[in-house]
């Protein structure tokens, strides 16, 4: 989407987003999101929606590893890639998280999308930084670490989330030093 930009959506605003979208599938008690089952859940309950494992020979996109087409209301993802999800890779459960993210905020919130050329785009306009954000909210959930008198290291954080030790560092740099973020609007 980097021929796009976003109606602008804060750090906050993900971040209450992401909670209502844990809520309302069921997950606010649960550290871990089974990311396949979402996918499942979305499909029961966003009539249009649907989502594709294609196999890894078929995949003809050697640079992504999943797709939205945001038109088709569908979320393509390698075999390879839904595989290693299934299976706990932090990596791979983020970049499902990522299109899940690019979906919900586009085909489901409704934010506006504009084409673009040759323009500075700032982070919060940023319709992959929106994606990455949400995802990251999404997987790592903010209520639950503010919630804890301790916090939890980014290798506790991985186990406990099921994401990358770069995700889990990642994130913690906005709980640990309070609500600051990387991107204001």
């Amino acid at each position: 989407m980097s021929n796009y930009y976003a109606q602008a959506v804060s750090r906050q605003e993900m971040r209450q987003l992401a909670y209502f979208i844990r809520k309302h599938f069921g997950y606010l008690d649960v550290w871990m999101i089974p990311v396949d089952r979402l996918l499942d859940q979305m499909c029961e309950i966003f009539e249009d929606f649907s989502y594709e494992i294609v196999p890894d020979e078929e995949w003809d996109d050697p640079s992504a590893h999943a797709v939205t087409d945001i038109n088709a209301h569908t979320i393509k993802i390698k075999e390879s890639i839904f595989i290693r999800a299934c299976d706990g890779k932090g990596r791979d459960r983020m970049t499902i998280a990522h299109e899940i993210a690019h979906y919900i905020l586009i085909c489901v919130v409704g934010v506006n999308l504009y084409s673009c050329r040759d323009k500075k785009i700032e982070p919060y306009n940023d319709p992959e930084w929106q994606a990455k954000c949400l995802a990251g909210e999404l997987l790592i959930p903010y209520y639950k670490l503010k919630k804890r008198r301790r916090k939890p290291s980014a290798d506790q954080l991985t186990s406990l989330c099921g994401v990358s030790p770069d995700a889990a560092k990642y994130q913690l740099k906005f709980v640990k030093g309070g609500d600051q973020s990387d991107c204001q609007k």
